[in-house]
């Protein structure tokens, strides 16, 4: 009895020391692999501007409202070249078997998420 609860000790320690261990392999942690943090705000103010494109503002009021927030809130983080982002996204989307519509689903949710955890903002359209 004692050898199983010794061997479940170290087995949980074990554990325990290969995920500390790993989380500093971790990658830095920026969306969409993204090198700086401005990268990451050109990414996410490309994906922003692209669903904006598409519906034209015929979208539901409040998505559209939503999407002018994450546009604002992404230009002053995106440095001085903000078109670095609309290419990333463009090279992602056009990717074969990449639904366009899908993946900037995910992605404008993916930059929310972002600003309000990462960021701490909090976006007046949520409310």
């Amino acid at each position: 009895m004692q050898g199983i609860v010794i061997g479940l000790v170290a087995t949980a320690v074990g554990l325990m020391a290969t995920v500390w261990w790993q989380g500093f392999a971790a990658p830095p942690g920026l969306l969409y692999g993204s090198d700086t943090t401005e990268g990451e705000a050109a990414y996410c103010l490309a994906v922003a501007e692209r669903i904006s494109e598409i519906t034209g503002g015929r979208g539901e009021a409040r998505l559209e409202a939503h999407l002018d927030e994450q546009v604002a809130f992404w230009r002053s983080r995106a440095g001085p070249r903000p078109g670095l982002g609309r290419a990333a996204l463009g090279h992602d989307t056009s990717a074969p078997g990449v639904n366009e519509g899908a993946y900037l689903h995910l992605a404008v949710q993916d930059c929310a998420i972002r600003a309000v955890s990462f960021y701490g903002h909090r976006f007046p359209s949520f409310e």
